[in-house]
């Protein structure tokens, strides 16, 4: 008779182990299954932004943009005189190249 007790409530323990586990892993997949989807929408996201990139890096594209703000290369106006000044022209030295050459420590 305990044999019986003992045997119906291990076969018991069994069966609630048996589906529990089977619980947890329908969790388990629907977590998996979640995530599977969600990084396919962020897979198809990072591509419609990438080709919103690539359009709008396309050099039609740029093109028009820089003309719509007025980026455009604009003439300077430099007045009567001019701003740009002419340095004078450097002058030769008188001796040859030194024969060594002066580092710090080094005279």
């Amino acid at each position: 008779m305990l044999n019986c007790i003992l045997f119906c409530v291990l076969l018991g323990g069994i069966g609630g182990c048996y589906v529990w586990l089977g619980a947890k892993k329908k969790d388990r997949a629907d977590q998996i299954l979640s995530v599977h989807r969600e990084i396919g929408l962020i897979e198809k996201q990072i591509r419609e932004r990438d080709l919103q990139i690539n359009h709008l890096l396309a050099p039609e594209s740029l093109r028009v943009s820089a003309m719509r703000s007025g980026l455009d290369l604009k003439p300077i106006d430099i007045g009567p005189r001019g701003r740009l000044v002419r340095l004078p022209e450097p002058s030769a030295s008188p001796r040859g190249p030194q024969d060594n050459p002066v580092f710090a420590g080094n005279r």
